[in-house]
């Protein structure tokens, strides 16, 4: 009942805010549909709580006030919601998408603190299929990048430039948290974007100190932040590391109704404790773990209604441990149908193949780890496959106010 009612306190301050100043904005997302998850631990499976191509279900209050000479306030607060049972998404936090303020000036830039995303997601992340037309089933193995924005940084500054003939300056800083310690569970990431006509660019880093959940409770995605360790199921370990060091670029050109897209992002997982673990023989105290992906897209525009795309993602990564080098290709098949500017159908076919080195781990049974294999994880679902393959199949609708 305390969130029903802090609900409804919200929406009446939204509508007589825009009453009165017409600067305040309600909006949001639902999504609803069907996902077919093959060759899970228990057999295939079907959820009804996926997300949609934009995105997953969120409702918003974001504002904006003129205080003269270019100057003017901002403020965002977005909360996610599981339409199916209703609870709310990022571990039960009100506005656990974003929550921030700022000022924005047009001649010096914008600045806001608060809960937000990160610069090279910002940037760089525009890029990927599974932001474009595949969903975040679609993201890179893991989202270990953090293109899909699976971490969320609290205590962030983050900075954007005005536009320079097409060039943009991004920049976030995160103090932490921790009292006494301001280096642990930092964060910060610096990109630049520019556009010019068809073609679009973006290059960015992101450094988070450490990524995962520690005992003494720091860690940028740790569970009470309410952010996810990537996507990830049995691969979770991997972001158990003492740092996060993400580069990455994209790049994508326009022809007419047809878009050409490239990502690349390389994720260093420093002294990653994933093999120690998992019990893995010789694992010692950790090593440092790094994944490549390459991602080729292309999108094109059939009608003013229907939309199809089609990405191949190739996934390498090489660990410390035995000098070990897993990899993961994908393909991204999807396809929407706008019946208005504010609602669409959509389907997304997703197939994901493991190869090269084995790790997840094989046990006896007696839980001991005695063997290595190469077993696929599409990113989103929480389960492996029990072989190398795994198929993913989503359809739904969404509606956008």
């Amino acid at each position: 009942m305390k969130n029903i009612g802090l609900f409804l306190l919200f929406l009446v301050c939204a509508r007589q805010a825009a009453a009165d100043e017409n600067n305040v904005q309600l909006y949001g997302m639902v999504n609803s549909g069907m996902t077919y998850i093959s060759n899970g631990a228990g057999g295939s499976s079907v959820r009804t709580d996926g997300c949609g191509p934009q995105g997953c279900n969120r409702w918003g209050l974001r504002g904006r006030e003129s205080l003269g000479d270019g100057l003017s306030s901002l403020f965002v607060l977005e909360s996610g919601f599981n339409l199916q049972n209703g609870k709310s998404g990022q571990g039960g936090l009100m506005f656990g998408r974003q929550a921030y303020v700022g000022l924005a000036n047009q001649r010096y830039g914008t600045l806001t603190l608060g809960r937000q995303y990160d610069s090279l997601s910002d940037t760089v992340g525009m890029f990927p299929s599974s932001n474009n037309f595949a969903t975040g089933y679609g993201s890179h193995f893991g989202d270990l990048n953090n293109l899909n924005q699976s971490i969320r940084i609290n205590d962030a500054v983050k900075y954007v430039s005005p536009e320079f003939g097409g060039l943009r300056m991004h920049g976030m800083y995160s103090f932490g948290g921790q009292f006494g310690n301001y280096a642990a569970n930092r964060s910060w990431a610096l990109a630049t974007a520019y556009t010019s006509g068809p073609l679009s660019m973006a290059i960015g880093y992101l450094d988070i100190h450490p990524p995962a959940t520690r005992a003494n409770g720091t860690g940028g995605v740790y569970e009470s932040n309410g952010n996810y360790v990537g996507s990830l199921g049995q691969y979770v370990g991997l972001q158990d590391a003492d740092a996060m060091k993400v580069i990455g670029a994209g790049a994508s050109y326009t022809v007419g109704a047809a878009t050409i897209g490239f990502t690349y992002a390389h994720t260093l997982l420093r002294n990653s404790r994933y093999f120690v673990v998992n019990g893995f023989p010789g694992a010692g105290s950790g090593g440092d773990f790094t994944m490549d992906s390459y991602e080729l897209m292309t999108s094109y525009r059939l009608n003013s209604a229907l939309s199809v795309g089609a990405a191949y993602i190739y996934n390498i990564g090489k660990a410390d441990y035995q000098g070990l080098r897993p990899k993961f290709h994908q393909i991204n098949l999807g396809a929407s149908y706008s019946l208005s500017k504010r609602t669409e159908l959509y389907g997304v076919f997703i197939f994901q193949k493991a190869a090269g080195d084995g790790i997840a781990p094989l046990r006896g049974a007696a839980g001991a780890v005695i063997g290595r294999a190469a077993q696929a994880e599409i990113a989103g679902v929480g389960m492996s496959s029990d072989s190398s393959r795994q198929t993913l199949m989503t359809m739904g609708i969404t509606h956008r106010f």
